[in-house]
Formats: structure tokens, C-alpha cells, sequence
């Protein structure tokens, strides 16, 4: 996979930064990157699902291909003498932090870039449909300045987070299994990183709010 990847740094013309402002810089795109997150699909069925003309998704298609931001699937039907092709997103595997500290930048940037395209896709479409704006919905975001061991403690709360999700999701399927209950698609866009700027010291903590912009 980390092969892959690197071949899509290597495809994007002008670099995995701007192969992503690419991506989800339009809602056709948006659309199509999010139906892909689910599985893979042909550009006929893309086109039926998010309601725009074949040829004008194909256009859009074949960039996001170019780029690297897609793939096409290990799939391919001919279809009245014409090769019809699946598209998929590009995936990506977990990696302990210490595989992933082995592998050169160019590599952890093309990781770490399928990942935010993917995630900023997501949060594109929750805004465009107005689900951001969902009395339930948590939308937050902060900076925080920490030592060495707040971020190691932040380290351990925020993979805890993530763990703690997944059972309840196993928890909710063992559940709807026998209530037949439907189920909603929840998203959690988790990021934890040093900003790209030192954050100015403050002295006070504004209070806990739904939401911070």
C-alpha cells in the first residue's frame, strides 16, 4: 500500500498538497469521493446515485484518477465492446507509530493526505447538507499548548477515544441485530497535530461550548 501511495504523490501534478485542494474543491467531487469512501463503484453507477450526467462526472473522474485521488478498482467488465471500470478510493492501512516513523516523509504525506481528503469530504458533505448543524452534531476545534508529558497523555486519551467508538459500534450491532433497528452514519474526523504555527499563550481557558470557530 505505501507503494501505491507513493505512485500517487507521483501522479498529481503539482503534489499531494494541492491533489487534495483539488479534490475537494467542488461538491461534484465531494460527491463522488464520499460514495466512494463506501465501496466500489462504476461511473454509471456514481452518476445514477449523486444525480449528475455521466460525461460531466467523467471529466471530473479522470482528474481525481490523474491525481491520484482515486483508483480504479482490481475489476473490469466489457460492456457492449466498451471496458467498464470500478473506481475506489484510496486505501490505506493502520501502522503502529513506530512503522510509521520508519517511512520517508513523501510516503507519511501521501498517508496522511488519502486520510484528510477522505475526512474533509465527509465534513464537506455534513456542511453542504446541513448536518454540521445539528443540535446533536459536536463541532469543535481549539489549540492547545502542551509539554511533553500533556501530549503523551493526549496521545493515550485520543487513541482511547477512538477505541471506546468501535465498541459501541459493536455494541450498537449486537443490539440491532435482534431490534432491527435502523442504524445512522456517524463520523468522526479525528486530528491531533502540531500546528503549522506557534499558538499565543493564554492565561484562560474559554468555557466548553458546543461549538468554537
Amino acid at each position: 500500500m505505501v507503494k501505491a501511495l507513493a505512485e500517487q504523490g507521483k501522479r498529481a501534478k503539482k503534489g499531494i498538497v494541492e491533489a487534495v485542494q483539488y479534490a475537494i474543491g467542488h461538491r461534484i467531487r465531494v460527491r463522488i469521493l464520499i460514495m466512494l469512501n463506501e465501496g466500489a463503484y462504476t461511473s454509471q453507477e456514481i452518476s445514477e446515485e449523486i444525480g449528475v450526467h455521466v460525461n460531466t462526472l467523467g471529466n471530473h473522474l479522470r482528474r481525481l484518477l490523474d491525481e491520484g485521488s482515486i483508483e480504479i478498482a482490481h475489476k473490469e467488465e466489457l460492456r457492449n465492446n466498451v471496458t467498464q471500470y470500478w473506481y475506489k478510493a484510496v486505501e490505506v492501512q493502520t501502522y503502529s507509530v513506530e512503522k510509521f516513523e520508519k517511512l520517508a516523509l513523501p510516503y507519511r504525506q501521501n498517508i496522511v493526505g488519502a486520510i484528510t481528503q477522505s475526512g474533509m469530504a465527509e465534513v464537506m458533505a455534513g456542511l453542504e447538507s446541513g448536518n454540521l448543524a445539528d443540535p446533536r452534531a459536536h463541532v469543535f476545534w481549539d489549540w492547545f499548548n502542551l509539554d511533553a508529558q500533556g501530549r503523551e497523555k493526549a496521545d493515550e486519551l485520543t487513541e482511547r477515544y477512538i477505541e471506546d467508538l468501535r465498541t459501541l459500534e459493536t455494541e450498537a450491532t449486537n443490539r440491532v441485530a435482534l431490534s432491527k433497528e435502523e442504524t445512522v452514519s456517524m463520523l468522526l474526523n479525528c486530528l491531533f497535530f502540531e500546528r503549522a504555527r506557534k499558538g499565543q499563550k493564554r492565561s484562560l481557558r474559554p468555557p466548553s461550548t458546543k461549538a468554537r470557530t
